[in-house]
């Protein structure tokens, strides 16, 4: 079982509550250290409070199992808005904001998320022309390669 797969596990077993979930863990090296970085999120959003209890547990398991025979940092937050949605509970979560989707026949669509669910989004999309009519358009999960949520002001 490859680090990333393992570090799932431990971070799972570590969740305070099933409104919490985990959306990301990458290992990657750097330098002499291995940089892992978990991303949670929950049905409410997360709080640093929370990263930070998560993070500690995490790191005396990782030093109970001795799962990593050399350094490591480890970063526990939430996805921020630089990191695309993963999971369908993300989509649900950020109903009613703007996003832009690349889809993987590399089509562009920025627009109002309107509905999510496991296999598919409904986005009503932003018209190219200040006057132009929206559309709404039903998007395959699996169709999708990345999806950002938009910051509005």
């Amino acid at each position: 079982m490859d680090l990333e797969k393992r570090l799932e596990e431990l971070v799972l077993r570590h969740l305070p509550d099933k409104q919490y979930f985990l959306t990301e863990v990458v290992a990657r090296p750097a330098g002499s250290k291995t940089k892992i970085s978990v991303f949670l999120d929950g049905d409410e959003g997360i709080s640093i409070d929370t990263c930070a209890q998560v993070s500690r547990e995490i790191s005396k398991e990782l030093d109970q199992l001795d799962l990593l025979k050399h350094p490591y940092t480890l970063m526990v937050s939430s996805p921020g808005l630089d990191r695309p949605l993963k999971l369908p509970r993300q989509y649900q979560r950020n109903i009613g904001k703007q996003v832009k989707i690349n889809l993987k026949n590399d089509l562009l669509i920025k627009g109002t998320l309107k509905q999510a669910n496991r296999e598919f989004v409904i986005i009503e999309e932003i018209p190219d022309k200040p006057q132009g009519q929206t559309k709404e358009e039903k998007l395959l999960l699996s169709e999708i390669k990345t999806t950002h949520v938009l910051v509005t002001f």
